[in-house]
């Protein structure tokens, strides 16, 4: 077992608290994990654990260790630190996202009203609005 000093438990659990996701590449030789400056080990070692009391998710992939805190995990660190509920994880809150229905069209193909990728139509005549001319 590592034993973490206070102020490098700190550092990781405010960096947690304010992202609410950490990333970890699986290299513990690693002299330091980027974002919070202590030793990847450490960080690896203190997320394990409160991965075993069910406070995080933990996804692998690439080898790298994602680790999602839950809302049970909010309220532990949120002790652990002593601060207010004031603070809330950047993956609770709700982004302002904007759907392709509110933008302006800009795609040239494929979607509404524009041409597909489709076999569809493929013996029927193109119209040339220049060629044609009204009935008279």
């Amino acid at each position: 077992m590592v034993q973490v000093k206070r102020q490098d438990r700190r550092k990781v659990y405010e960096y947690l608290l304010m992202e609410g996701v950490i990333v970890i590449k699986k290299d513990m030789a690693l002299p330091q994990h980027t974002e919070t400056g202590v030793k990847n080990l450490e960080v690896w070692m203190l997320l394990r654990s409160l991965r075993d009391k069910k406070l995080v998710d933990l996804v692998f992939s690439w080898q790298y260790y994602y680790y999602y805190l839950k809302a049970e995990g909010v309220k532990y660190v949120r002790d652990k630190l002593g601060i207010v509920e004031d603070v809330i994880p950047a993956t609770f809150k709700k982004a302002d996202k904007k759907f392709e229905d509110d933008a302006p069209e800009t795609r040239q193909r494929g979607g509404k009203g524009g041409r597909s990728f489709g076999r569809g139509n493929r013996g029927a005549p193109r119209r040339n609005e220049e060629t044609e001319q009204p009935a008279q």
